[in-house]
């Protein structure tokens, strides 16, 4: 059964309307309709929340999510860039070092391209923002 349709059927079977589940999510009434229509899919913490809300095993619906995102551990899924380019290897190092953060840039890049934007300019001021203040010192 598909992540979508496990979540109507726990939604149903609590007998709650999709208002009532977002206000539960502290989510929009529509983002549980596009999870249970196919239409989104949620990050993994997301879904983890959905396990603690429905009181079910978190591997019940995560194992459906890891079969609709990609595999990120799939050479060339993060680089299409040169593999020679020494920013890479940088950035590989970190992914490895890091994994929330992998999983982090993942769900980024399945979010829409303005959002996804918005999200990008916040990490790059960040840095700025932090090299300003580590010059200074």
């Amino acid at each position: 059964m598909s992540l979508s349709k496990k979540l109507k059927e726990l939604r149903d079977k609590q007998n709650w309307s999709q208002e009532t589940l977002a206000t539960m999510m502290n989510m929009h009434r529509s983002t549980v309709s596009r999870y249970e229509t196919g239409k989104a899919i949620p990050n993994y913490q997301t879904v983890i929340r959905f396990a603690e809300v429905y009181h079910v095993e978190k591997e019940y619906l995560v194992e459906e999510l890891d079969q609709l995102l990609p595999n990120v551990e799939a050479p060339g899924f993060v680089l299409k860039e040169n593999p020679e380019d020494p920013d890479i290897g940088l950035i590989m190092k970190l992914m490895e070092q890091e994994p929330e953060l992998k999983r982090a840039l993942v769900d980024l890049s399945l979010i829409g391209p303005r959002r996804r934007s918005f999200y990008a300019d916040g990490i790059v001021n960040f840095i700025k923002l932090d090299k300003r203040h580590k010059d200074k010192m």
